[in-house]
């Protein structure tokens, strides 16, 4: 019989964070997130949000979960490779929530970093479109600085430090993150317009 050993990042005893996507809303300027107005002397329901008080959009933001997530179970699945994929069955409060590594968090500012991440505006481009200005081109990323992205990204599926574009698509932060790209050879990547 052999045996084989997983380690897993977390545990039931840990106290983590996680995020969840919600509904974007916007408070109704008109009657001041009441839903009601006051026209000609008469109160009345508010006729631009229709006396909800605000908007609900459709498009859906990450936010950190307010109660601690406990977990439940621990899933380990191997690949035919051998990787193990692990995810976490747990609660937040009530609410039942299957979890990966990169989705847990050991504070709340680590999960709104998270979130403040994904929230930002992206846009989907070509690696070889962007321009990389000459001041990031004459310099070489020490060895360490490279490993320890490569490591994040190996633990959380995502690289710590984004690609930020100007409007011109020149590079104005996000240069090892841009050359750990090439060196995988991805050709098209999400990057932040600012």
């Amino acid at each position: 019989m052999r045996i084989l050993k997983i380690s897993v990042k977390f545990s039931p005893e840990d106290e983590l964070y996680t995020v969840k996507q919600i509904k974007q809303e916007t408070e109704c300027n008109i009657c001041e997130s009441t839903g009601r107005i006051n026209f000609n002397e008469k109160d009345m329901r508010c006729p631009e949000c229709n006396g909800v008080g605000k908007f609900i959009s459709n498009k859906q933001i990450n936010v950190v979960c307010e109660e601690a997530y406990k977990i439940s179970s621990t899933d380990i699945k191997l690949s035919n490779n051998g990787q193990a994929n692990v995810k976490y069955r747990g609660y937040c409060g009530l609410t039942k929530l299957n979890r990966a590594n990169n989705t847990l968090f050991t504070t709340k500012e680590e999960a709104q970093k998270y979130c403040d991440m994904i929230n930002r505006e992206k846009k989907i481009i070509r690696i070889n479109d962007i321009s990389i200005q000459e001041s990031y081109s004459n310099t070489i990323p020490s060895l360490e600085k490279i490993q320890s992205k490569l490591e994040f990204r190996k633990e959380n599926g995502w690289f710590e430090n984004e690609i930020i574009l100007d409007e011109n698509d020149v590079l104005q932060d996000g240069y090892i993150t841009y050359l750990l790209y090439k060196l995988l050879n991805v050709k098209v990547i999400k990057v932040i317009v600012e």
